[in-house]
């Protein structure tokens, strides 16, 4: 019979290709990951890895075990963060960290929600980086995080999360930007211009997002607004553009092609067991709520 401590270790030599690296990882010395993989293959009864110099290749049967080892992994993690979390713990404030997607006024409602029904809290409202926030939210400096989803089976620290929106990112250019002339804009003409992004869209990673051979990252979403009504175009959710929008200084763009039309599904991440706690459990349930207007 395995043991949980056979199976980290075995899922860590498997994602760094050698014992070396995941002795690091694990913090451990090289020769007890060792011992740990060959308890595990004797338990098995097969090979896990071949060994080619400092490489740990996996064989075709690891390959097969490590999603179901990682599952394994994964709830065994979840049980303890869940059982934690049991311990009862009065709410006197509650911080919530966002990126550059998340709508305003989904904010603002939330806000005025928890104001609402639980006026003694104090919330914090905090503009993060998607790395920034799944640590906070890991060493519990923050509650919950409003984030894209970026369609990952095991997320890349223990947390969980509700889908909440799909949010549908649009083309924006100034009204005097030669796009804006035009009635029907194609992919090469926006190639041809400088496209801005933010830095947690350039870290989604996703094809839609790299349009343009000429592109400038922006980590502040107003300097970014500020920057397009002079040059270039940028790809975001309507939401956040409505001041300029209705001013008139940008416009949206009619793209002919769909790449551009991409929805964004948006979640909202929380330690394992945080909703628990009634507080929690019916902010992240007016987040639910507030998404059904986007979709």
């Amino acid at each position: 019979m395995h043991t949980l401590e056979q199976l980290t270790t075995f899922i860590a030599v498997y994602e760094k290709g050698s014992y070396s690296a995941a002795a690091k990882l694990l913090r451990k010395s090289r020769t007890t990951v060792r011992e740990h993989v060959m308890a595990f293959e004797d338990g098995v009864g097969y090979s896990l890895f071949v060994i080619e110099g400092r490489k740990a290749i996996p064989t075709d049967k690891a390959s097969k075990l490590y999603f179901q080892a990682k599952v394994v992994e994964k709830q065994n993690r979840e049980l303890f963060h869940f059982s934690q979390a049991l311990f009862d713990r009065d709410v006197y404030s509650v911080t919530i960290v966002h990126d550059v997607f998340a709508p305003m006024t989904m904010m603002v409602n939330i806000e005025e929600k928890i104001r609402q029904h639980y006026p003694n809290i104090t919330v914090n409202w905090l503009h993060r980086t998607r790395p920034e926030a799944l640590e906070m939210l890991n060493d519990g400096s923050a509650d919950l995080a409003l984030m894209p989803n970026r369609d990952m089976v095991f997320p890349e620290t223990e947390v969980t999360w509700r889908s909440i929106a799909n949010l549908q990112l649009k083309c924006f250019a100034s009204v005097s930007s030669p796009l804006a002339a035009l009635q029907e804009v194609t992919i090469n003409e926006l190639q041809g211009q400088t496209q801005y992004l933010t830095e947690n869209f350039l870290a989604l990673d996703v094809g839609f997002a790299k349009v343009s051979p000429r592109r400038h990252v922006v980590s502040n979403h107003d300097l970014l607004c500020e920057l397009i009504k002079r040059d270039g175009w940028a790809a975001m959710p309507t939401d956040y553009l409505l001041p300029y929008l209705n001013s008139g200084e940008l416009v949206e763009l009619n793209i002919k092609e769909s790449p551009i039309g991409k929805g964004i599904g948006l979640n909202v991440f929380f330690a394992i067991g945080k909703d628990n706690q009634q507080e929690f459990a019916d902010i992240i349930d007016w987040f639910e709520e507030q998404g059904r207007q986007f979709g």
